[in-house]
């Protein structure tokens, strides 16, 4: 039995049994893992409030050989983005996060860009500068380091580079992962329509710092634009149908 201590971030969590928890982290040193909390539904449970959804601990595990749950030891909070937990919108824009990377990483396999983006996102969404501009760029990142990068430079299937200021008839195409000229469109199926100035964004904002990404200002309808083909996109990767990814007034939407 190993004990392993790293930086994790809190996905999710289910009861166990009359008193445990099964949590679900995103960790620095083994990605996404699951781990048993014993007694952790206890009223005086020593884990506290550090298992709360969106934590960011210091955690500390037992590992054993062959066995897929691992036994949560300690947990330390770092940071516990309690305010994401007192509003709707800032659980339901967390948990939209929590739930992409969850259904977007393998379990067991390390990802530091991964568990910095979340961490980076969650920190912008406490600050409720731009939610929904914070989810985009997000969701952008987060399908480039799962190995899953959309090609909006240029046509994927020409190769033709694609100029900011020419006028030009493009279109997104999930199951290729990226943008066509109308060439290359014909005969292909399930397309949408890309504007210049959101593939512009997109380009742009990809090659981007995170946070650097954040000083765009981009149109409502360039946000709503980002929201359709990544729902698109989300879907075809996921094979599941994806909801919104605005903020809305009723229950909670997930993968």
């Amino acid at each position: 039995m190993a004990l392993l201590s790293t930086p994790a971030i809190v996905l999710g969590s289910m009861r166990l049994g009359e008193a445990d928890k099964l949590i679900t982290f995103f960790t620095i040193k083994r990605g996404k893992l699951k781990g048993v909390a014993q007694g952790a539904r206890r009223m005086k449970s020593r884990f506290g409030a550090s298992l709360e959804p969106f934590t960011h601990c210091t955690l500390i595990i037992f590992e054993k050989g062959g066995e897929k749950l691992a036994r949560i030891n300690q947990t330390d909070i770092l940071h516990s983005f309690q305010p994401l937990r007192e509003d709707w919108s800032g659980i339901e824009s967390a948990s939209r996060m929590a739930d992409l990377t969850v259904h977007m990483t393998p379990d067991s396999e390390p990802n530091p860009e991964i568990f910095n983006l979340l961490l980076q996102g969650l920190t912008f969404l406490e600050g409720k500068k731009d939610p929904i501009l914070t989810m985009m760029l997000f969701i952008n990142r987060l399908i480039m380091y799962s190995g899953y990068q959309c090609r909006w430079d240029a046509c994927l299937k020409c190769q033709y580079p694609f100029k900011t200021g020419v006028r030009q008839t493009l279109y997104f195409s999930p199951s290729a992962g990226g943008t066509l000229c109308a060439a290359c469109a014909k005969n292909t199926t399930t397309l949408t329509p890309l504007s210049q100035s959101t593939r512009a964004f997109l380009s742009a904002t990809q090659k981007m710092d995170y946070i650097q990404s954040h000083r765009f200002r981009p149109s409502s309808d360039m946000l709503k634009e980002c929201e359709t083909l990544f729902r698109q996109y989300l879907a075809h990767i996921t094979g599941k149908p994806i909801q919104r990814f605005s903020p809305q007034p009723t229950s909670a939407l997930h993968l």
